[in-house]
């Protein structure tokens, strides 16, 4: 217990006073073609932290249904940073890096058999901050799972999905 409880207190006593949580709900589109408002997603952390302008953990959940037979999840887990990078208009960058759970099944077309596929693998994404007041701010990106095809339904081995948010520091 201690060795997660002094990183902790080492990272929240960095600027203590300076601290303000940072919250970014998000919507996804993709991961197929015209599949449309996908999914959502979620960040929370902490900003003014590590000499960085957020320090958060994210989440996102995506869900793909093709004609009622093939249907695909992806769940993400990430850690992310973001970093001022223009001062007027306010811009920053985020990335993040975690891991990818994937969840499949898929219908015969003529019969009731049911096939399921889990399988791991690694998210990244990358989106660009545009600050509107110094507590709001608008963010766009994309984020790419890496998951082999050979343990899952889907065509390929890299999925990409657009991503746009709000993000809220107070």
């Amino acid at each position: 217990m201690n060795k997660i409880l002094i990183p902790l207190l080492l990272i929240s006593s960095t600027s203590v006073f300076a601290n303000t949580i940072h919250i970014s709900p998000e919507i996804k589109i993709g991961p197929y073609e015209s599949s449309g408002i996908s999914g959502a997603g979620m960040q929370l952390g902490l900003t003014d932290t590590l000499g960085l302008d957020a320090v958060y953990v994210s989440y996102s959940h995506t869900s793909a249904e093709f004609l009622g037979i093939h249907k695909d999840r992806l769940k993400t887990y990430r850690i992310g940073a973001q970093k001022q990078l223009v001062n007027r208009p306010k811009m920053s960058l985020q990335l993040e890096a975690g891991v990818v759970e994937y969840t499949g099944q898929k219908r015969s077309y003529w019969g009731s058999d049911v096939q399921t596929m889990e399988a791991k693998g690694v998210s990244i994404s990358a989106s660009w901050v545009i600050a509107v007041t110094d507590n709001i701010a608008f963010r766009a990106g994309t984020d790419f799972n890496y998951i082999d095809r050979d343990k899952t339904f889907l065509p390929y081995d890299l999925t990409a999905t657009i991503s746009t948010g709000v993000v809220v520091s107070f």
